[in-house]
């Protein structure tokens, strides 16, 4: 359980507000302590009030926290409505369900409940990442999903995420599971994996034993849009083509092509979608297609920063490196 718990919380804390060495003074505790189910660790920089101050530059900033996730599926909820499964397994005292999924040919997501069978609340900490998202300071020590058509557990591709806990009196935890749909057919059944739980309360760690394992139909519609763009710019390092715009459920992403310079350049740090609105949700990862790094997928902030489904309707334009590119 020790080395899942690390891998769990390496990949929690990666956007978390906290210090890099409070990350890893947390982490290497949690591993010390073979046997022990509750670890001492530093203090939480996260509290749930609607505001956090955060030190930059030697002076304080006001970090805005926002329950984006809950947000966004809220929006997508009132137009869509996903395929239920309904499905659940019981272990060690506390039962997984796995209420729903929907998505399209990109992304597959499944909402999910975590819930104590003795009917006592969780007490767990809230807890924000550095773009202000709210979540829930908990998480699967490991998870593996099994792709239809593979023979491998993999879980390349998977991010899961606890929500904010609007009803802390409960004995119940919402998660959502957001999944690269590249490997995944729109028919057939996979199979989620999950071992162990870890959890913050009054600013300490605790771990808890527990197997789940859960097949799921994938069946969905396939509800994701696509706008065809190519268009090309120039910048410094050479040329980069707005191949498309993909818009999901809950999430943005965009297809580039160009010169490996120019894609990969410094020219990222003024890049953003543009909404009609007016606002701005900037783009927050990008990953390569083919072998040459010639072709990417960039990541606008996950949950569209809390500001809802956003469609092609939504969409003034992109702007990469400063230059605009107007979306019809």
């Amino acid at each position: 359980m020790d080395d899942k718990v690390k891998r769990a919380l390496d990949r929690r804390m990666a956007g978390a507000a906290l210090p890099v060495a409070s990350k890893a003074r947390m982490i290497q505790t949690a591993v010390r302590g073979k046997g022990s189910r509750r670890v001492r660790k530093r203090k939480m920089v996260i509290t749930a009030a609607a505001v956090a101050a955060v030190m930059v530059s030697g002076c304080f900033a006001v970090q805005v926290i926002h329950d984006n996730i809950r947000q966004t599926m809220t929006s997508w909820e009132q137009t869509h409505e996903g395929t239920p499964l309904n499905l659940s397994q019981s272990d060690a005292g506390y039962t997984v369900t796995l209420d729903e999924i929907y998505g399209d040919a990109r992304y597959v997501y499944l909402n999910g409940t975590l819930s104590r069978n003795d009917g006592q609340r969780w007490k767990v900490d809230p807890m924000t990442d550095r773009l202000g998202t709210q979540y829930t300071a908990a998480g699967f020590c490991e998870r593996r999903f099994q792709i239809p058509h593979q023979e491998t557990l993999v879980s390349y591709g998977s991010k899961l995420d606890f929500l904010s806990d609007t009803n802390p009196e409960d004995s119940t935890l919402e998660f959502i599971v957001r999944l690269d749909a590249a490997e995944f057919a729109l028919t057939g059944d996979a199979t989620a994996v999950l071992d162990g739980i870890w959890y913050e309360a009054n600013g300490e760690l605790f771990t808890l034993d527990g197997h789940w394992e859960i097949t799921f139909p994938v069946d969905r519609k396939n509800d994701g849009e696509t706008l065809e763009i190519n268009q090309t710019i120039t910048l410094e390092n050479g040329t980069v083509t707005l191949e498309r715009l993909y818009f999901s459920a809950l999430d943005v992403s965009a297809d580039w092509s160009g010169e490996n310079e120019a894609l990969f350049g410094e020219a990222w740090k003024n890049t953003y979608l543009l909404l009609k609105s007016g606002e701005q949700i900037p783009y927050q990862s990008r990953g390569i297609v083919n072998g040459d790094g010639t072709e990417i997928r960039m990541e606008f902030e996950q949950f569209n920063k809390g500001l809802g489904h956003i469609s092609a309707d939504d969409v003034q334009a992109v702007v990469f490196a400063g230059q605009e590119i107007p979306v019809a």
